[in-house]
């Protein structure tokens, strides 16, 4: 064993074994742990630990967690003060060992850390919580790793740096959902989620033709930015039995193709079909080329998970078949104007600083759980040394973006999973998809700037934005915060903000702003010390309303 630390300073480890257990034993027949004993039984969908840090001083902290996996790699869903804190996975470690679990934001007192059976069989030791430095300046230069990248894709890149760790970018999956989203909040995603899967030779032999790319190149006409994944049909061995049809060709389970064999043998049938089905998703990509579309690219998404047949004989074939995609569409097809998006966390997996220009992860919290995932953003942090943007390639549930600015996760982008997770009204509520939608963080489509031809910010009309927050409602009035942005490249020394009144609305006090109001508008100008907004950067005021609160349109101006 290793000696128990006493008291509960910062710092300390807090042993699972003295929090509340639920359908979870504590054991201690395996060797190396702290304290008492360690928690095991995390068997059951409910089964968890809740352990408790006293009388904290608050703040945002380091979340380690001390575990051993003897049945391989797991994963654990995290919660605090009942809160979700995302999940966390856990290598394969017979031995104790510890990793980084995120940051957690603890308030003054006691704080609890719930650790919840999601694919369990794990052991927990103990937690530890040490307060989080700052965040230092991001390392990322905005330089594709294509040499002979279009001056689109270049805008984009730039663009995509400028922005990063300022404001997230919204994102939608499939063209029904990105509709869906525009009719029930206003707002259109400003990165649009488009599939080339129904381009898979396996696919279209079998019938289906592909209208992605056509969607691409709308969104990319109404000054959007797109993002393919390839849903890749395995190029032979289709079972095609019940439950195992011809298109779920992209599971393992669905195909028997080896591409751990395809590849070890480049004069092999399969290895042909390898390079015939590359070629043919080359035809594509070079209608968005020929359209003037830089192209976030999403291959080989969610390799580590296994479930794909591209991840399912280990990182090794997975990493040589994701260069080998890079080479055939970059080299031989001279497709410059892909951006190269890697999809998974882990080390292992990782195909090379010279291939890849974000990292990457797809995260599906438990629902009702809009946690910044904060866990996978360190990791991938970490994955490309600090000198990668970040996305999140796929959401369930949409992060809540104060959370993700509480928690410092410079997330990029997210893309939504399309059909229920957006459109059933419980993954994401409706009124918080509209709250991020009109989020004063959250960039929609009408925000973007023309990024292909310079990758800095344009001067819309106004030269500023604004967007009001409901804060608070009681019976007879309400709160509501309103936040002024200067997108410009340069600082703005002055601003107005004006909405219309609503019938039987009024303004009964203001603060952080000069307010002013006559029988049907309400007039906002800056205060004498918040009149100055650097490029990107933004500024709040508040007001007490009277009446029911409404979603006015604010017109915003530079003095």
């Amino acid at each position: 064993m290793i000696p128990a630390t006493a008291g509960a300073a910062a710092g300390t480890w807090l042993e699972a074994e003295d929090g509340v257990l639920s359908g979870t034993v504590v054991e201690s027949s395996r060797q190396g742990f702290s304290g008492t004993g360690y928690v095991a039984g995390f068997d059951q969908a409910a089964d968890k630990v809740t352990i408790t840090v006293p009388s904290s001083a608050g703040g945002l902290h380091d979340l380690t967690i001390r575990y051993a996996t003897p049945y391989g790699q797991k994963t654990a869903s995290l919660s605090l003060n009942g809160g979700g804190l995302g999940d966390v996975t856990f290598p394969a470690n017979p031995a104790f060992t510890e990793i980084s679990a995120g940051k957690a934001l603890l308030v003054p007192g006691d704080n609890t850390i719930t650790i919840t059976n999601n694919w369990g069989w794990y052991l927990i030791d103990a937690v530890r919580l040490t307060p989080s430095a700052s965040r230092p300046p991001h390392q990322v230069t905005g330089a594709p790793t294509d040499p002979a990248a279009t001056a689109e894709a270049k805008g984009l890149m730039r663009y995509l740096t400028d922005n990063y760790g300022k404001n997230i970018l919204s994102g939608q999956q499939d063209q029904a959902s990105i509709d869906w989203v525009e009719q029930n909040t206003g707002k259109a995603p400003a990165v649009g989620g488009y599939d080339l899967m129904d381009y898979s030779p396996s696919r279209v032999e079998r019938g289906t033709v592909g209208r992605d790319v056509d969607h691409a190149v709308a969104h990319d006409r109404r000054g959007g930015i797109v993002t393919m994944v390839w849903h890749w049909n395995a190029p032979s061995g289709l079972i095609d039995q019940p439950g195992k049809e011809w298109w779920r060709g992209f599971y393992t389970d669905a195909t028997t193709f080896d591409l751990a064999a395809a590849l070890a043998d480049p004069t092999s049938t399969d290895y042909g079909l390898l390079i015939r089905d590359m070629d043919a998703i080359a035809v594509q990509l070079k209608r968005l080329a020929d359209a003037k579309v830089p192209v976030l690219f999403r291959p080989l998404h969610e390799a580590e998970g296994g479930w794909f047949w591209w991840g399912a004989k280990g990182s090794g074939p997975a990493k040589q078949l994701y260069r080998l995609l890079h080479q055939r569409l970059v080299s031989h097809h001279g497709l410059h104007n892909l951006i190269w998006v890697w999809n998974s966390v882990s080390p292992e997996w990782y195909p090379g600083d010279d291939v890849v220009d974000v990292v990457s992860a797809d995260v599906y919290l438990p629902q009702g759980d809009h946690g910044p995932a904060i866990g996978a953003y360190e990791r991938l942090v970490d994955l490309g040394g600090d000198r990668k943007l970040v996305a999140l390639g796929e959401v369930g549930s949409i992060p809540d973006p104060d959370e993700i600015r509480a928690y410092e996760a410079r997330w990029s982008w997210f893309v939504t999973w399309s059909g229920s997770f957006i459109q059933d009204g419980v993954t994401n509520p409706r009124d918080f998809v509209r709250r991020v939608y009109h989020h004063a963080t959250v960039i929609t489509l009408d925000e973007l700037p023309d990024f292909k031809q310079s990758g800095g910010p344009q001067e819309p009309p106004g030269d500023c934005t604004a967007a009001l927050r409901v804060v608070n409602q009681w019976g007879s009035g309400f709160q509501a915060e309103v936040t002024v942005k200067n997108p410009k490249a340069s600082a703005i020394t002055g601003w107005q903000v004006e909405w219309p009144l609503a019938a039987g609305q009024g303004v009964q006090n203001a603060w952080n702003t000069d307010l002013t109001t006559d029988a049907s508008t309400v007039t906002a100008k800056n205060a004498s010390w918040n009149g100055t907004i650097g490029s990107g950067a933004s500024t709040s005021f508040g007001f007490i309303g009277s009446g029911s609160p409404s979603t006015p349109t604010l017109t915003c101006a530079t003095a």
